[in-house]
Formats: structure tokens, sequence, C-alpha cells
């Protein structure tokens, strides 16, 4: 996404590596042609097990891994994903061109951020200036990723944001082919990504709010029931952007809804949703994307997932 400086690859392993306070994210994959990417590892490291700047370290070594490419990802505080008329200027331009047109939308100063453009899809139906979509992230977390990253990892050579190594992912699933939701996880609310033939039309955060209903289990201690999210509401909210979808860019209706991670919670989720929308329902399978290393154990919880999306980066994709 933020692209520091072009490197050339030394081979075809990829890393993401998404730091936090609390835990570091990190996956690794082998990018085979022909062949399903190899996925190496995909964990969350808790941060008082391990500090963040040596979780790099302790992977990212031997003759193999040394030069491997690798992702550094900002968290959800350290940026802002807006959209803005696209201004007539040359391509090399474009970012400070557009960097003027954030002052009154952006909630940090606009001097104080890195930006980064990228194309979306226009509406064919209405007559409207071209948008671009923006990437504006906090410099100070761009420099934050940079130096703890780059000491550790020779190979690192781009800054990414959350919604685009999901939509790595979403592009993956044989779904796309026709269209697909891909609706992930978080504490307190989920990120949805819409994804057909490999373009991202829509992303959107759609905080999760609980059912009324509770009940009372053996202990008489009560508990949400079922998955603990207020799945008619869910359904109204991906309705609502799977509406706008078909009405503002022209498509065929997205049929497939894919739940990440598709643990125990995900496929009670998917019972309660499959009478409220209609939608076939999944759950995301890593195995089903990535030949998994027999060796290791996958956790697909939102910070891995965001990790496992930017090692799954395409090869020479700008963005």
């Amino acid at each position: 996404m933020l692209r520091l400086w072009q490197k050339k690859r030394s081979n075809d392993w990829r890393a993401g590596v998404m730091l936090g306070e609390r835990e570091t994210a990190l996956a690794i994959v082998q990018h085979r042609a022909g062949q399903l990417p190899l996925l190496k590892h995909c964990g969350i490291h808790p941060g008082e097990e391990i500090r963040p700047e040596h979780v790099l370290s302790m992977f990212i070594q031997g003759r193999t891994l040394a030069h491997a490419a690798v992702s550094g990802i900002i968290g959800a505080d350290d940026y802002q994903l807006v959209q803005v008329e696209a201004p007539e200027v040359p391509a090399a331009e474009l970012n400070e061109a557009v960097r003027w047109k954030l002052g009154e939308v952006l909630n940090f100063p606009v001097t104080d951020a890195v930006i980064d453009v990228f194309e979306i899809p226009q509406s064919p139906l209405r007559s409207q200036s071209k948008m671009v979509s923006v990437v504006a992230a906090r410099n100070v977390a761009v420099q934050r990723v940079t130096e703890l990253v780059a000491p550790r990892a020779p190979g690192f050579d781009v800054i990414d944001i959350p919604e685009m190594c999901l939509r790595n992912l979403s592009v993956l699933l044989q779904q796309d082919a026709k269209g697909v939701a891909l609706l992930a996880f978080g504490e307190g609310f989920a990120q949805l990504i819409l994804t057909r033939q490999g373009v991202l039309y829509l992303t959107r955060r759609i905080e999760l709010h609980s059912p009324v209903e509770v009940r009372v289990d053996a202990s008489n201690d009560t508990a949400p029931a079922g998955s603990g999210i207020d799945a008619t509401t869910l359904a109204l909210e991906l309705q609502r952007s799977l509406d706008y979808y078909e009405s503002f860019f022209d498509q065929p209706p997205i049929t497939h809804l894919v739940l990440a991670p598709g643990d125990a919670r995900a496929k009670q989720l998917a019972a309660e949703l499959r009478p409220e929308i209609q939608l076939k329902i999944d759950l995301f399978a890593a195995e089903h994307l990535f030949e998994v290393d027999a060796s290791i154990e996958i956790d697909t919880r939102l910070p891995g997932l965001i990790a496992l999306g930017a090692a799954a980066r395409p090869r020479g994709n700008g963005h």
C-alpha cells in the first residue's frame, strides 16, 4: 500500500507482520507458480511473552527467509481511508495533489500524513468526476513500523493497511469469480470486504451488537445466546452494503458470504444468519487457499488473518 522503496525480490517468500502493544501477528508465505502458496507460519505472539521487535528476528533468519519480502501493517488508529475527487494531474504528481484535498477530511494534520492513492471502480450509471481512494497514514506510525522492521528484515518494502490485506484473501476465494463478501470479525466489530474477479469494490467496518436474549446455563450464570451477535441487525447492515454495491456499480448480486475466522462462533453465527439473509454462507478455511506446513498451527483470529493477507500479497502488486 504505502510503497517505501523498490526492491528486487530475491525469492518467492513474503512475510506479513502486524505490530501491536499487546501482541504481534506474523505470517510467512511462499508464492509458487502453478501451485497453492505454501503457508509456513501464521501466529499471534503475546507481547508479554516476546517483544514485537524480536518476532521477525526469530522467524526471518537463515538463507531461505533472510531476504524475504516483508509487509509491515499499521493499526486502525494510525490511518484513514477516504475517497476524494481525482485531480487532473500526471500520475507522478497525484499523491501530492490529493494531499491538499484532505485538510478538512482527516482527524489529524495533513502535514503529518504519509499519502498513497489507489484507483477504485467507478459507477457506470452516474456521470460524475472520477474518484480515488486515499490512504493517509500518520507519519509517526509509519516511522515506528519502519524502525522496528527494517533493521531486522532486509526485504521490508511495503507498509499495508488491514482492508487491503483482507482484500488479498478475498480475491483468493473461489467465490470471488462471481463476487463474494468476506466478513472478518474483531473485538466488537466486523470488517466487510466485497470483491469480484480480483477487484475490491467496497470495504466497511460494521459495529457488532449483542442480542437481547440471554440464557441461563447449568451454573445459573447468564451468557449471550448462540454466537453473542445480533444476527438480525448484522444481516440488515450486510444487505444495505450489498444493495449499494449492486445499484451504484451496476453489478450482479453477490450470493456468497464467507465468515472469518471459521471457528465455532462463526459456525453458530452462520446458522443464525441463514434465516435472516438470502446468501450462501461458508466459513473461512486457510487450508483451502494454501498448502499448510504440517508442523504449524494456524491462528486466524483477526490480527493473524490480516498478517496472512499481507503475506499473500500478489507479486508485482503496486497496492
